[in-house]
């Protein structure tokens, strides 16, 4: 697995979302490691970590052993965390598992709190996936498709649009993501039992969400102030699923002082 690593102090991980990598957060990385020793990952699978065949990659509980196992490498006793879209559906089932080693989460944009529909529909959308990642892209339709996740396009990063379109011309790279993909659709047809989990989950809670999120509305971020009451929900106005990329200042400023807070 390959891991950005800046600045010194409480270690903060950062997880990219399904589809995404340590790029993600490049435009935050510096401010934030002026007084966090940040350590953002790239998923197996995605960025520039390996994508094995003999991996058996899976939905969010896959990445929340691989979570867990990173800390355990790295001896990372305590950390905060920031976990975006599935990254931060996989971050919240392990601070589940592992309640002791976090002091404090941020979520953004976070999956597991939009259902997908648990019926033919619910099928047709895991189908609908694994054909969206194997049709062929050039570079202008990567994107193009890429620039939905912003209310303002001209705010996106090439770089992620650069990695977007290697990855899609690794036959590896474009297995995983139709793998992982699917799980994590397949996982959010019965969101009932995490949802019933989130009743246990003890460290404070931060969540962003984009005033324009096309994928998962903010209206979801009503839901998970339903079942996490005493979390702290922001919303970002014109702002799309990638707040840390569309809007960084203001990204850095509210994580900073989330984590700084008594």
């Amino acid at each position: 697995m390959r891991y950005l690593e800046a600045g010194d102090g409480l270690p903060l991980l950062l997880l990219h979302g399904i589809g995404h990598s340590s790029t993600a957060w490049r435009r935050v990385i510096p401010e934030l490691a002026s007084s966090s020793r940040v350590l953002a990952i790239d998923l197996p699978g995605f960025g520039g970590s390996a994508a094995p065949t003999s991996t058996p990659y899976g939905g969010p509980k896959y990445f929340s052993r691989v979570i867990d196992e990173f800390a355990t490498a790295l001896d990372l006793a305590v950390v905060d965390a920031v976990g975006h879209s599935g990254g931060g559906l996989a971050l919240l089932d392990d601070a589940l598992d592992n309640p002791a080693r976090y002091r404090r989460l941020v979520v953004v944009d976070p999956a597991g709190f939009t259902p997908t529909p648990d019926n033919l529909l619910g099928s047709a959308a895991s189908s609908l996936a694994r054909l969206f990642v194997s049709v062929p892209h050039n570079r202008a339709i990567t994107r193009a498709l890429y620039a939905t996740a912003f209310f303002d396009p001209s705010k996106l990063d090439e770089e992620t649009v650069d990695e977007l379109d290697r990855r899609h011309r690794d036959a590896a790279a474009k297995r995983v993501a139709r793998t992982t993909l699917t799980k994590f659709i397949d996982y959010c047809r019965r969101l009932e039992p995490f949802h019933e989990r989130l009743a246990s989950l003890r460290p404070p809670l931060l969540a962003i969400w984009g005033s324009d999120d096309r994928l998962f509305h903010p209206r979801r971020a009503t839901a998970l102030a339903r079942l996490l009451p005493h979390a702290r929900v922001e919303v970002f106005e014109r702002c799309g699923h990638c707040p840390q990329i569309e809007a960084p200042q203001r990204f850095v400023e509210t994580v900073r002082e989330f984590l700084s807070a008594p």
